[in-house]
């Protein structure tokens, strides 16, 4: 898998990210998603570049402060996991309810950019 912007560290982040808000398993192949994030992400400002690196950073290692879980987001349970996105998702700050959008829109932006609809 090519990407351009993200890390290795990152991808792993991210690809879980995007497993538990599009609902897939985690082990599960999402190397287009993750190329198409990568290949949107490239485009954006410098600015929020940086936002976003930092955003899946706070995202990673918050667990602790928000459900009182001592690892990674990437290390928790599924169930703890959509608890916690629910956090972010419900938090009274801003700032967190603009990163969980943010990262539920990318999921959702990489994980159906190549799929086609059926009616």
């Amino acid at each position: 898998m090519k990407t351009y912007f993200f890390s290795r560290t990152e991808r792993r982040i991210l690809k879980s990210v995007c497993a538990e808000m599009v609902g897939v398993a985690r082990d599960a192949t999402l190397d287009e998603p993750l190329e198409a994030i990568d290949a949107f992400v490239l485009q954006l400002p410098k600015a929020l570049q940086v936002q976003l690196r930092c955003g899946l950073f706070l995202f990673e290692w918050s667990p602790l402060l928000f459900i009182l879980k001592p690892c990674r987001f990437t290390r928790l349970s599924s169930l703890d996991a959509a608890r916690y996105i629910e956090t972010w998702a419900a938090s009274r700050f801003g700032a967190r309810r603009l990163l969980f959008r943010g990262l539920r829109d990318m999921a959702f932006l990489g994980y159906y950019a190549n799929r086609t609809i059926t009616f």
